[in-house]
């Protein structure tokens, strides 16, 4: 599988830990720190969920919030609330970020021994395969780079 477009969005989640943690709340509520820790641990629990699911265990289901994000590859803002294992906690530091991009690098590397069936249960759509499940990790991440974007350019 080709993972171009993961690895093109963590090299620019990495230049969001130079630019520093920076908040506006014109943007968000949050600061740009707690997009890229929260967009991590995203990235991160769904490459563990696809690397020890059961292929036997993929049920696809409609969902139209999932067909329609996943058709246009678009979030709305602020209309979506993120599990409770994916919210950042605690101070943010630029170590421990950095070393969650490189955990998320190898992890998606190992994404490429995966069945097409290995899945992801995604709390309002149900589950995503590989295929799909590596598409929304794709659109999630750019939806918090968007914001991240907006944030720096703002306090510019």
């Amino acid at each position: 599988m080709v993972f171009s477009k993961l690895n093109k969005q963590l090299t620019e989640l990495a230049s969001f830990i130079k630019a520093g943690d920076q908040l506006n709340l014109k943007v968000s509520k949050k600061s740009s720190y707690w997009h890229l820790d929260h967009s991590c641990k995203v990235l991160h629990a769904i490459s563990e969920a696809l690397t020890t699911s059961q292929p036997k265990d993929y049920q696809p289901k409609y969902s139209l919030p999932k067909l329609m994000i996943m058709t246009t590859g678009f979030i709305p803002r602020g209309k979506g609330r993120a599990p409770k294992q994916t919210l950042p906690t605690g101070d943010l530091s630029t170590e421990a970020l950095y070393s969650n991009l490189e955990k998320i690098k190898e992890a998606i590397k190992d994404l490429n021994d995966l069945s097409k069936n290995n899945n992801f249960k995604h709390p309002v759509f149900g589950y995503l395969n590989l295929k799909d499940a590596i598409k929304f990790m794709g659109i999630h991440t750019q939806h918090h780079l968007k914001i991240m974007r907006a944030i720096v350019s703002n306090n510019s």
